[in-house]
């Protein structure tokens, strides 16, 4: 969830430019008065380039950055101790940063003082520069984009700052796009608190324990980052076309793959199956690791996304196509609310619960959309392009919400009305079963079977008063169908056996689709406020009725059990949602809500529940999708004396803190 900004740098360790040759280890090496070193040879003897860009720099900010290519990092191994190492031994300054890069491990990282003048977003801004380079192998170019991203103005590379309650203001669009949302900012606090610095101890050194709350952490935040990025990829699809987004829906069916795997692992683990401890463990571990490729894949996409939607140049455009869709979907109000209305008075209330509200959420997230709109045509007029970016990003979010709750209305409208035309069929073929097992000759097996019969006649009986709500009424017929199997069991032949099981699963499946599509649409638009256990539900109740889809033609008995057990998992994923959003209100309430009053509609009953969606909406699609964690690095105390260089610069002197603290930076592209 989070683009992969990894803050990497590391110090290119004084050496003499060695010729490319095999893959070797390589300690922390003295840099003798070099500022690039190529220890591997990727730069072919030609540093003139990098040196114009690193003179530039000093020149410009007063900040010198050394590089180092390396093929691999040993003693230490990990990149950051790697480079603190080279730049304590090397004695650099304050102002002085590291970046080396592992070639054959493809692994970098930065080397920064505690006490640095720049900010953690210039750092960020250049990192992300950096990282563009290295993934195409564009070794010099990484260091001379790295060093142009430094010597910007502060005032495009956004700094630290707070919104509600002092909560980081992150970059949104290559680290020139103000992110001054609260909601986004908590949503991603929210993440670091849960996963923060132990995250980055690796799983076989933490308890079973840590790894549940890490696994049940990454499938909510994947979770959400997967419905962000499918909103996010539609916006990008209407106006950029399907070509431009290809290779990003791609990725994002590859995550959704991998974290619907994920959660049918959950489930595995949550079903009444008791696993060994070694087993736990490791399909703790494998959920984990689904969690963390599904996140790559996003984040492999980020950059080339982020730039195609560059809201700061293109913000007066999309933000005049957004006001066009707010027009059209303000226009469907009426015609949601009178859906509701016939819905409401058709069926019952536990029939049409779960979009109840949605009418008066999409006019609260209109309203709200309306207000960004206007937030962000005075910031174009102001010629403010970042916080325009930033407004236009949030009425789209709320906007997508809101067409996505009027959407609910419609598809269960029509879920219902189906469902209604399978519950007469099912009703007639129940009856008939009835009639059927009371026909059996009169014998020991049929006198046994007469509490099974008495069973299906008060489940028919129950369904026959309640048409009112056609879904649950027909799981109530399934369940009827279900216990007269036994009757027909060694009466009925195969072939008889299999068509019956035709005739149910018809209107099996249709209820189980409408449960899922219902529930599915319940826990997206509250996501906000709901955990892993119902998403786990859901995903499960999913992959069930999936594979009844496949079975159907072929084997149909099967496919009943599989349309039967998604029907019911759906149910179970639906209360337990029910339950978060519940305890989430409760919470939220008294607390006088989370997100610091952005969308907060208290009127509606719900209003913080309403804010914690658009943060998890906002979450994900704003701004840096990184998941690395810069808290494994530290500082510690070493003297960095300078010397100087031909070309006037000079390495700043005094003591740097690096090793034991928390700016120095590291991971792979």
């Amino acid at each position: 969830m989070k683009a992969r900004f990894a803050t990497v740098f590391a110090l290119a360790a004084g050496l003499t430019v060695l010729t490319a040759g095999p893959a070797l280890a390589d300690d922390p090496v003295p840099f003798n008065g070099a500022y690039v070193v190529d220890a591997a040879g990727v730069l072919d003897g030609d540093t003139a380039s990098v040196d114009s860009a690193l003179d530039a720099l000093y020149s410009q900010a007063g900040v010198q950055l050394f590089v180092v290519y390396v093929d691999e990092f040993t003693n230490p191994v990990s990149p950051i101790d790697w480079a603190d190492a080279t730049a304590e031994a090397n004695g650099l300054g304050t102002d002085d940063l590291l970046l080396a890069v592992a070639v054959s491990q493809r692994q970098y990282a930065l080397s920064v003082a505690a006490d640095v003048s720049l900010t953690d977003a210039q750092l960020d801004a250049a990192e992300r520069a950096i990282e563009a380079e290295l993934r195409d192998d564009n070794w010099g170019q990484a260091a001379i984009a790295g060093a142009h991203s430094l010597a910007a103005e502060p005032g495009s590379t956004p700094e630290t700052g707070s919104t509600a309650g002092g909560v980081p203001v992150l970059p949104i669009v290559a680290g020139a796009a103000v992110i001054g949302i609260g909601a986004f900012a908590i949503y991603r606090l929210r993440r670091r608190s849960d996963g923060g610095a132990r995250n980055d101890v690796p799983v076989e050194s933490v308890s079973q324990e840590e790894l549940d709350r890490r696994a049940g952490s990454a499938l909510v935040d994947l979770d959400d980052a997967l419905k962000t990025s499918e909103q996010e990829l539609g916006f990008a699809q209407a106006q950029f076309g399907a070509a431009a987004t290809a290779t990003f829906e791609t990725s994002l069916a590859e995550a959704t793959a991998a974290v619907a795997q994920a959660f049918r692992i959950r489930q595995t683990l949550d079903d009444s199956v008791q696993e060994t401890a070694d087993q736990k463990r490791a399909m703790t571990i494998e959920i984990i690791e689904l969690c963390e490729r599904a996140d790559a894949l996003l984040d492999a996409q980020a950059a080339t996304f982020d730039e195609l939607r560059q809201l700061e140049t293109n913000a007066p455009a999309v933000l005049a196509e957004t006001s066009t869709l707010l027009a059209s979907a303000a226009s469907r109000i009426p015609t949601t609310e009178a859906a509701l209305s016939a819905l409401v008075a058709r069926y019952a209330p536990a029939a049409v619960e779960a979009v109840a509200d949605n009418s008066a959420r999409s006019q609260t997230l209109l309203a709200a959309a309306v207000a960004s709109s206007n937030a962000a045509n005075g910031a174009i007029e102001a010629q403010k392009p970042s916080e325009a970016a930033v407004a236009v990003r949030k009425a789209q979010a709320e906007l997508g919400q809101a067409v996505q709750l009027m959407d609910a209305v419609d598809s269960l409208t029509a879920e219902l009305q189906s469902a209604e035309k399978e519950l007469e069929s099912a009703i007639a073929d129940t009856a008939g079963d009835i009639a059927a097992a009371r026909a059996l000759p009169s014998d020991s097996t049929s006198e046994a079977l007469q509490p099974s019969i008495a069973n299906a006649e008060a489940a028919l009986a129950a369904a026959q008063a309640n048409t009112n709500n056609p879904v649950s009424s027909l799981s109530v017929i399934g369940d009827a169908n279900a216990a007269l199997e036994a009757v027909f069991v060694g009466v009925r032949d195969q072939q008889a056996a299999i068509a019956h099981a035709a005739i149910q699963l018809s209107p099996a499946l249709a209820a189980a689709q409408s449960r899922i599509t219902t529930t599915a649409q319940f826990i997206t638009t509250r996501r906000g406020g709901v955990g892993s256990a119902a998403r786990t539900r859901i995903s499960e109740a999913d992959r069930e009725f999936k594979q009844a889809l496949a079975l159907q033609a072929s084997d149909p008995v099967t496919a009943l059990v599989h349309a039967r057990q998604a029907d019911q998992l759906a149910a179970s994923a639906y209360d337990l949602a029910q339950r978060d959003v519940s305890e989430f209100s409760t919470q939220s309430a008294a607390s006088g809500g989370i997100l610091g009053g952005l969308g907060s509609s208290r009127g509606m009953g719900g209003g913080d529940l309403l804010g914690g969606v658009i943060g998890g909406l906002i979450g994900g699609s704003l701004g840096s999708r990184s998941s690395r964690s810069s808290s494994s690095t530290s500082w510690g105390g070493s003297s960095r004396s300078g010397g100087s260089r031909s070309s006037g610069r000079s390495r700043t002197g005094g003591s740097s803190r690096r090793s034991g603290g928390g700016r120095s930076r590291g991971g792979r592209f």
